[in-house]
């Protein structure tokens, strides 16, 4: 069966990825954001806090010594496993709403980040450091896949952040989503408008 969804990884990506959050850094340590980064990220951004270009290149010299390809092949294998028996489901039921819905997306498997993220129009990120984030891959999957989903409506409808997770939610709640994550956590964040959902998912 040809799946929507394509696994990739590759040390290039965990760079790039490890690179991104250079920028975010003080913030996810300020908002104390769950986020997982390799023992040595914290060094070497005291160390070249104010020059990138010498991040760089250190996070290269200490990628290079960790990176282990099996581990990311034998982590992705299960999580791809995982989610290729749901992905029809998923999709069908989603089918049944006024959504875009594309032939192909990408999901950039790593270890490090916050749990998932997201980049319209196709791609999202995956943290799969250890075997709780395995276990919640599919979804996570699911939740960051609904965000491009309803990013063009939630632009529209000039939703703000916690709006928007909430309503991301309530498609796991409200939807016939429910019988697939059943235990399914709504975020503490999220405000949780059954009026706006309706908008949401009709037009």
């Amino acid at each position: 069966m040809d799946m929507k969804l394509e696994f990739l990884y590759s040390q290039n990506n965990e760079k790039e990825k490890l690179l991104n959050i250079y920028d975010e850094y003080q913030w996810f340590i300020d908002n104390d954001f769950p986020i997982v980064l390799p023992k040595f990220y914290a060094e070497i951004y005291q160390k070249n806090k104010n020059n990138k270009k010498l991040f760089t290149k250190d996070l290269n010299i200490e990628l290079n010594k960790i990176y282990n390809k099996n581990d990311y092949q034998l982590k992705s294998g299960r999580v791809k496993n995982n989610w290729q028996k749901i992905e029809k489901e998923f999709f069908n039921i989603l089918n049944s709403f006024n959504l875009k819905i594309k032939d192909k997306y990408i999901c950039h498997i790593s270890l490090y980040g916050p749990d998932g993220q997201f980049k319209y129009p196709n791609v999202i990120n995956l943290r799969i450091k250890n075997n709780k984030d395995i276990k919640n891959a599919n979804g996570t999957i699911a939740h960051e896949l609904i965000h491009l989903l309803i990013y063009n409506k939630v632009k529209k409808l000039k939703l703000n952040y916690q709006q928007t997770e909430g309503m991301v939610d309530l498609f796991f709640t409200e939807t016939k989503l429910k019988t697939i994550f059943l235990k399914y956590k709504l975020q503490s964040i999220g405000v949780h408008n059954k009026k706006l959902f309706q908008k949401i998912h009709k037009k």
